[in-house]
């Protein structure tokens, strides 16, 4: 008679991910610094640390490689954690930045400044005029989030209260109409551009450089706090909404906090690669049938899976197809459709 093997206890689970996590995570960093259309040996990596390398070496590891693969660690962290805290505050397995407008948003303000930039540094070639816009799009594309984010909290507000599925929906609606307002402002910007943008628009890691990741490492420090900040409140914001407010827990200042985080790590992420989709809507699912209710647990997971789909989506992406490349979120979607279909299997 067959025996039926006992289900991991919930401790275990999570310990197992990340431990998995954190292997697969450091073997993509890894083959990030050492694979693409140039394939290094570890040994002309290891005289770029030691500082005797040739300068072609140098370059290509310190200078492309290692802040692409960098960037691409934090971006990962960044859609996660935004995807985590907007599903639990909108009480939606489905909720992430895309789906609520805040990467619509971001990539509206980013798309203008990429216009503003051309119409004021024209210079007769495209591929120069934007830079000072470039240097500031995290900025730019925070900004956008926000006042998307803004708008999706103060319509979603009923009778004072903030209504998760009424959230959800004003977010579905924005964001179809953002999305519109940008593919428009592109054609009217010009076919000659488009090309410029149209790699950023899907999600891409290409060109990452050190200022990519110091522009962008303070949001992720800000966002962590802010996430250790909400972790005892969002434990009681799952309770209904009456009970909560015997708590005396104030209830819509908390939400807002919430989505202010969100929107600041993923339109600051945005800003950087544009809107890398499926990360922030797949990786809290993971989490939180690894981790059960756990929401400290649930963090863990999220950070390190986030990297780990992020950084491997990107390496597949630009060895895979090489001298090609396939922005990353491309791939992430190619790797995260399947999953996540068989995931709303399971639950139904």
């Amino acid at each position: 008679m067959a025996t039926e093997t006992a289900p991991l206890h919930p401790s275990s689970r999570v310990a197992s991910g990340l431990i998995l996590g954190a292997v697969g995570l450091i073997l993509a960093v890894a083959t990030g610094i050492q694979a693409g259309a140039v394939d290094l040996s570890w040994p002309q990596i290891w005289t770029v640390f030691a500082g005797d390398s040739t300068e072609h070496v140098h370059r290509v590891v310190f200078d492309i490689r290692l802040p692409r693969t960098l960037v691409g660690l934090l971006i990962g962290v960044h859609f996660a954690l935004s995807g985590w805290l907007l599903q639990l505050l909108s009480r939606n397995p489905l909720a992430e930045p895309g789906i609520l407008g805040i990467s619509a948003g971001a990539s509206l303000v980013a798309v203008i400044a990429f216009i503003v930039g051309d119409w004021l540094f024209s210079s007769g070639n495209p591929y120069n005029n934007v830079s000072p816009a470039l240097d500031y799009l995290p900025l730019f594309a925070m900004a956008g989030g926000l006042v998307a984010a803004v708008a999706v909290y103060f319509l979603g507000l009923s009778n004072g209260r903030l209504s998760p599925l009424k959230m959800t929906l004003i977010g579905a609606v924005i964001a179809g109409m953002l999305h519109a307002l940008t593919t428009g402002t592109l054609a009217f910007w010009g076919y000659a551009h488009t090309e410029l943008v149209a790699q950023w628009l899907a999600g891409s890691l290409y060109g990452a450089k050190w200022s990519h990741l110091s522009s962008l490492l303070p949001w992720t420090i800000i966002g962590m706090a802010g996430v250790g900040l909400l972790l005892r409140p969002l434990k009681v914001m799952q309770l209904d909404d009456q009970h909560v407010q015997t708590l005396g827990l104030p209830l819509n200042r908390w939400r807002a906090f919430a989505l202010l985080i969100a929107t600041l790590m993923a339109a600051s992420a945005v800003g950087v690669a544009g809107p890398v989709g499926f990360i922030g809507l797949l990786i809290p699912h993971i989490s939180r049938k690894l981790a059960g209710p756990g929401l400290s647990a649930q963090l863990l997971l999220c950070v390190v899976l986030g990297a780990l789909l992020t950084v491997g989506a990107d390496v597949l992406g630009r060895t895979l197809f090489s001298p090609y490349e396939v922005p990353v979120g491309v791939v992430s979607a190619i790797l995260g459709v399947p999953f996540f279909l068989y995931l709303l299997s399971r639950q139904s």
